[in-house]
């Protein structure tokens, strides 16, 4: 998969374009979950490396609130979800680790939410929270931690990202 840059910043409107077809492909329409997983999972590596190299290139200093960088989380929350999403279906039920790191990515999914008190967003993180309940076969959660703003979000991003360093 090809991502777009732009000035050394994603197209983040034809990224969001390649989430939706995946999503609509091979997970709303006719489930394919180790196509979904794989295209998946190769976007948020991409996203995650170009996210790293910016860093780089600033010298170590994380970007700050804008509407680019809003979007930009907004889609790597949904990306997060929907990439442990496909791979929750393709791992076996017995296989805890698995499961953690699923849990693991659908929490980070919440946490880089920016505007999580929007009702769009709220029925993400309930769908979050259903899908952290199924995995874990648990109750649902009580509450998730999101971020009070974008630059938290941005932070814990960056925690993720430098995974692919």
């Amino acid at each position: 998969m090809n991502i777009e840059l732009k000035n050394d910043l994603l197209n983040l409107p034809s990224l969001q374009q390649q989430v939706d077809t995946i999503v609509f492909d091979y997970i709303d329409t006719k489930p394919n979950w180790s196509k979904a997983f794989e295209q998946l999972d190769e976007l948020l590596q991409k996203m995650a490396v170009t996210f790293n190299n910016y860093v780089e290139r600033n010298e170590g200093e994380l970007p700050k609130s804008s509407t680019y960088w809003v979007l930009f989380m907004d889609i790597a929350s949904k990306l997060l979800y929907f990439t442990g999403l496909a791979h929750s279906n393709l791992i076996n039920e017995k296989d805890e680790e698995a499961k953690a790191h699923i849990v693991n990515m659908y929490k980070l999914s919440a946490v880089c939410l920016p505007n999580p008190i929007r009702e769009e967003n709220e029925e993400v993180l309930s769908e979050i929270q259903k899908s952290i309940a199924y995995i874990s076969a648990q109750e649902p959660v009580a509450e998730l931690s999101t971020a009070c703003s974008t630059d938290e979000c941005i932070r814990k991003f960056e925690t993720f990202a430098k995974s692919y360093k």
